[in-house]
């Protein structure tokens, strides 16, 4: 018999998997990428998820999730949590992705991590119900962590599932999981960190300016990650990189059409423009250069295409702080 099982790379699915292996069952993990995931190695949920696996002795598949999460994205059918995140719609997606894997591979069942009552929109009972019904794996959805406060699934109901393998777990502590693992000796796991941008404030921000102003696309988002972000009128935005890495960042995310700025002879950002631009808007943007280039003096800023090298120079004196707080996102 094989199992799918969803993974995160995060505490309860490592156990939801130790669960199933624990009863003599194969496991297929998979981990679901999406656009919204802080994926910096090592220390992203995908890179402990590849890891887990490998220490478990699982099966490990990556799915991608891309245009049909930002089609999702742009009205769930449950709604939005605290911030942009549209937890119940993402996790009916990725079910029903791992239904067709299911089937492929001709396994019996799903298993997941979840925790009855652990997070407040996508775990409390009703909504986990909703989940299981419309993912189309109604019986066939296991969450052996908390198994034993919900319905009675159809591989319990079997006899696939035995009960001293699965668990009442419930709430926000994790001091149960904690010796879980320790006694089946899961070693290696990163602790919650909010790993979904969706939930940051910060983050939502910005993506809400790039809906209202622009098309969402793999390569936007992407850039939401980096820099500062200044919308200066609605058809023209400025990202600048914050250090080394993230200008380098930001030059292979320009497009051959974007404005390139960088200060001629001081060390200091990379701005990426993108949108339609005159002069005036040239010259705010190399006054954005210059602002965190030098407080003080004025900067020679050179601005380019990305796709040529020669650009024009403009001299700019730093945009007042006053300013900078009515153009940034």
């Amino acid at each position: 018999m094989k199992v799918v099982v969803l993974i995160s790379g995060g505490l309860d699915s490592s156990l939801a998997i130790k669960a199933i292996q624990n009863q003599g069952i194969e496991v297929l993990a998979i981990n679901f990428l999406i656009p919204f995931l802080k994926y910096d190695l090592p220390n992203s949920h995908s890179f402990f998820a590849k890891r887990i696996a490998e220490q478990l002795g699982c099966e490990f598949k990556i799915i991608a999730l891309t245009d049909d999460y930002l089609e999702m994205l742009k009205n769930p059918k449950h709604g939005y949590g605290k911030n942009f995140n549209p937890c119940i719609d993402c996790k009916i997606l990725m079910l029903k992705q791992a239904k067709n894997i299911m089937t492929e591979v001709k396994a019996s069942f799903i298993a997941t991590g979840e925790v009855l009552g652990q997070r407040p929109m996508s775990q409390q009972r009703q909504s986990l119900k909703r989940i299981e019904e419309e993912s189309g794996l109604k019986g066939l959805l296991v969450r052996p962590l908390s198994a034993l406060l919900l319905a009675s699934t159809i591989p319990q109901e079997k006899g696939w599932l035995r009960e001293e393998f699965l668990f009442n777990i419930q709430g926000r502590g994790r001091r149960r999981q904690i010796d879980l693992a320790k006694e089946w000796g899961v070693e290696e796991y990163p602790w919650p960190g909010g790993g979904c941008l969706l939930t940051d404030s910060h983050f939502c921000r910005r993506l809400k300016d790039l809906l209202k102003y622009d098309k969402l696309s793999i390569e936007d988002i992407e850039l939401l990650k980096l820099g500062r972000h200044f919308r200066i009128t609605p058809d023209f935005k400025l990202i600048v990189g914050r250090d080394k890495e993230e200008n380098e960042k930001l030059f292979s995310l320009a497009k051959k059409e974007d404005l390139l700025f960088e200060p001629k002879n001081l060390p200091g950002p990379t701005g990426i423009g993108r949108g339609l631009a005159g002069e005036e808007l040239k010259d705010i943007a190399a006054r954005i250069i210059a602002r965190y280039t030098s407080l003080d003096l004025e900067v020679e800023v050179v601005c380019r295409t990305v796709s040529r090298k020669n650009g024009e120079l403009i001299s700019a004196k730093g945009v007042d702080e006053r300013q900078l707080k009515e153009w940034i996102v």
